[in-house]
């Protein structure tokens, strides 16, 4: 895997760097190098230091102490967070802070037909089929990743430093974002990638590089062992997760034969009271397995809800039946609406007749519970966070008593702390009974939640792991065949 050897060089040298916020150090190295010709990928648990110290690096943020020696190079950084402009065009990101100018006579004026023809260039050589004239918001948050990360690349950076992007990335786009870096650094440049995915991260890099309580403690040849350890380690050391004691309930539903465009004839259960893990990498459409149980789209075969078969042709009739669906971003939200209206909409029938005092009182009963204050409660949803719009959409379906609840990336683009009440939120759910399906792309999180995971590849089951063989490594195990 590793780059042009005979191109190496010393690309970056950190001397005693310290940085501290107030009295706390969150990091302190000191004394390491990377060299030019590899790809590092940095891990590590959330707070162990990797962002911070890539923001050093990059120069966005300063030490306290210490020097960072970057050799000359030119460094180009993509965020966690997005950094693409929502309300312009995808050809006009690409060239922001850099258009393209013509002149005549000393008037100057921006080249958009040159900037045109550039952007169908740049998207051309990557295989990219993005429209050039589409507005950022209107694109899927993973494909404005990879702009992201197409348009630092077109900058020819000596570095690439690559932020947690693999969120909302299926094996597609992960392997093409492998292959982009990877053509990059063969030619002689360098790249740190960090993310919480390491097994994808292990298809590309050449080193693993680990950080631990601000520090960097190894740093070696990417092998499976080496990533095992690192897994193993990091499980142990997870207390994000609540932990449950899993009752033995009867069944709640059953599925067989399960087929739509892309899933082949799956056969799965779900119990009361259990968290059913849903992952896959290859051309997996394990999204679709969710949607198909929600009536969103079309399915033969048979769904078997605690002993009675039922045809849901529609999404109203999955909710008549106590199922409820909860996508990414703002899937199942609606965004022009009240917080209020938002938690009747599953429930219009039963509450149609009710004054709204009577409506606020429902709303707030349910709010509650998900700790979302009566200020938020009375405003419009679109100015919430992610994470309370997530809290309205639980709210939503706690109301319409639902018994099985599917979660499509339940915590994609939250912060820490919302991800830990919605952790809490599904311990409650198992504990009253309900069944939880989790889709999901984030391993540690299924590996800590999750009493059963489906391994899902192209529309099939491959493998079921039970909750005394589930960790990160034995889903990256069953998933790239090692």
């Amino acid at each position: 895997m590793i780059g042009v050897l005979s191109m190496n060089r010393v690309g970056i040298t950190l001397s005693g760097l310290i940085k501290k916020y107030n009295v706390n150090i969150v990091l302190e190295v000191p004394e390491k190098s990377f060299d030019t010709g590899y790809i590092y990928g940095l891990i590590g648990t959330n707070g162990s230091g990797k962002t911070t110290l890539l923001e050093i690096i990059n120069g966005s943020v300063i030490a306290d102490e210490g020097e960072v020696n970057l050799h000359d190079l030119k460094t180009e950084m993509v965020y966690h967070e997005n950094g693409l402009f929502q309300d312009l065009k995808v050809y006009e990101n690409i060239f922001v802070g850099r258009e393209l100018k013509k002149s005549m006579l000393g008037v100057s004026w921006l080249d958009w037909k040159g900037m045109l023809r550039a952007s169908e260039s740049l998207l051309a050589k990557h295989n990219l089929d993005i429209p050039i004239k589409a507005t950022i918001k209107d694109l899927p948050l993973s494909v404005q990743k990879l702009l992201e990360v197409i348009i630092a690349l077109s900058k020819e950076p000596d570095l690439l430093i690559i932020d947690e992007p693999l969120t909302y990335f299926d094996i597609s786009q992960i392997t093409f974002l492998n292959r982009a870096i990877k053509q990059y650094v063969d030619q002689g440049n360098m790249a740190i990638y960090s993310s919480h995915r390491w097994g994808e991260i292990y298809q590309v890099v050449d080193r693993i590089v680990t950080m631990r309580d601000g520090h960097i403690v190894s740093d070696e040849v990417a092998t499976p062992e080496v990533l095992r350890g690192f897994l193993e380690f990091s499980e142990r050391d997870n207390h994000k997760y609540t932990k449950r004691t899993i009752p033995l309930w009867p069944g709640l539903l059953q599925v067989k034969e399960l087929r739509t465009k892309h899933i082949g004839k799956i056969d799965f259960s779900l119990h009361k009271g259990e968290i059913l893990g849903i992952v896959g990498l290859k051309n997996a459409y394990k999204s679709e397995i969710g949607k198909a149980l929600f009536g969103a789209i079309h399915y033969e075969g048979h769904i078997i809800l605690e002993g009675s078969e039922k045809r849901i042709r529609t999404t109203a009739n999955a909710v008549e039946e106590g199922i409820c669906y909860i996508g990414i971003g703002d899937e199942g939200v609606f965004v022009e609406d009240s917080v209020i209206n938002n938690v009747i909409s599953a429930n219009v029938p039963r509450i149609r007749k009710l004054r709204r005092s009577a409506k606020q009182l429902i709303s707030k009963y349910y709010l509650d519970m998900l700790n979302v204050s009566s200020d938020q409660m009375n405003g419009s949803i679109n100015q919430l966070s992610a994470g309370y719009k997530q809290k309205v959409l639980l709210a939503k379906w706690f109301f319409s008593k639902s018994k099985i609840f599917i979660f499509n990336k339940p915590t994609a683009n939250l912060d820490a702390a919302s991800k830990v009440d919605i952790y809490n939120v599904f311990a409650d759910l198992a504990e009253s009974g309900a069944g939880i399906i989790i889709v999901s792309n984030d391993l540690e999180e299924v590996a800590g939640l999750c009493d059963r995971v489906l391994i899902v590849e192209s529309g099939g089951i491959k493998k079921v792991i039970d909750r005394k063989d589930l960790t990160v490594y034995s889903m990256v195990e069953a998933m790239q065949n090692w």
